[in-house]
């Protein structure tokens, strides 16, 4: 997630391109200001990625405020915007290193298309740090990585909280006050583990389970910054340990067999992962990984197979209505398992009985 202030002296506008930015995937307005001043003054004591501000505004300019970020905070990458479609602000814009000039009105194509340029810039920026980091720092990660290199030994899963903690306190002294480049540095720590091992797989992994389990968003940005960065590191460590189970025994097969058990008997009910990890005692990021790897699907696609397969079968073997057997097999909202069944077979309930009826009919 990437966090936008937006500048301009208009109420309107600002909460009009606020509500645009947060259209936006992967970004969040959080702060307006009606003047360069304002921004300024805000940004002194709060954080931001990303500046869209106008042009021309009382008290300071968008570009003397662009002009005063640059000097102040540096990370922060800029977007002018105007009422004018005027070729000498947007060349004072562009010696600025602003990202982009939009002309009024601010359509939502073009606004995404620099938010977007503004992520590829800030993301490329934030990884040759954490390398740079990483390499300045290397000799002093020595005995913390051959941790993650055995990971898991002989203290097991245990281990884990501990060793992320100790790993977070590590990368949040190289970092500083440069809170934005913990999830980089992270990334970093996790691709010299990764190499060390032999493992390949794992950022595809993570990007999927950040994807499915998003770090919520809250309102202190450095904390924000540590919840992502201890996330990564923890299901990163999950990947290890479910590599390592999976080459090394029955472990996985066992906690993957479990699994089933437990939705073989409450697949009726509304359950989470998270209620899975605790019944069969194991972390839930753990338990996503090694459940995937043994039977090749996720938990929750397991979930949904054996929840249409009962349907199935109740739907040819009784006379109960959709809405019933949509609540006999976990799901509060017929239109929902409607949906789901029909993507699962093909066909509705009522297309895939009367075929099921007419084939018996034939023989």
């Amino acid at each position: 997630m990437l966090f936008c202030m937006v500048a301009d002296d208009e109420k309107w506008i600002r909460n009009a391109i606020m509500n645009r930015v947060n259209e936006c995937a992967g970004f969040t307005a959080i702060e307006a200001a009606a003047n360069g001043r304002e921004a300024l003054e805000w940004l002194s004591r709060h954080y931001a990625d990303i500046l869209i501000t106008d042009v021309r505004m009382p008290i300071m300019d968008g570009l003397e405020l662009v002009d005063q970020v640059n000097r102040q905070f540096p990370w922060v990458k800029s977007i002018l915007i105007s009422s004018y479609d005027d070729f000498e602000y947007a060349k004072r814009g562009i010696a600025l290193g602003t990202i982009d000039y939009i002309v009024k009105p601010v359509h939502q194509v073009d606004l995404e298309a620099s938010l977007q340029s503004a992520a590829h810039q800030l993301y490329a920026a934030r990884k040759n740090e954490a390398k740079q980091l990483m390499l300045q720092h290397y000799n002093e990660a020595q005995s913390l990585l051959v941790q993650w290199q055995q990971f898991p030994d002989n203290k097991s899963a245990a281990s884990m909280p501990l060793l992320v903690a100790n790993t977070l306190l590590l990368l949040e002294s190289w970092a500083g006050s440069r809170m934005y480049v913990l999830m980089a540095l992270a990334d970093e720590w996790i691709l010299c583990a990764a190499t060390e091992r032999r493992s390949e797989g794992v950022f595809a992994w993570l990007a999927e389970e950040m994807e499915r389990t998003p770090v919520p968003l809250v309102s202190n940005q450095k904390l924000y910054f540590r919840l992502c960065a201890v996330h990564r590191l923890e299901l990163a460590l999950a990947w290890f340990k479910g590599r390592a189970d999976v080459a090394g025994g029955s472990s996985g097969k066992r906690a993957s067999a479990s699994v089933k058990r437990y939705i073989g008997q409450h697949y009726a009910e509304k359950i989470s992962l998270q209620q899975i990890a605790d019944a069969v005692n194991i972390s839930k990021p753990y338990l996503a990984n090694v459940f995937r790897q043994e039977t090749g699907v996720t938990i929750w696609n397991y979930l949904i197979e054996v929840r249409m397969r009962k349907a199935k079968e109740l739907l040819l073997t009784t006379d109960r209505r959709l809405s019933e057997i949509a609540e006999a097999v976990g799901y509060t909202d017929s239109a929902h398992f409607a949906k789901v069944f029909k993507t699962y077979y093909g066909m509705n309930a009522t297309e895939l009985k009367n075929r099921f009826s007419d084939y018996n009919a034939e023989h």
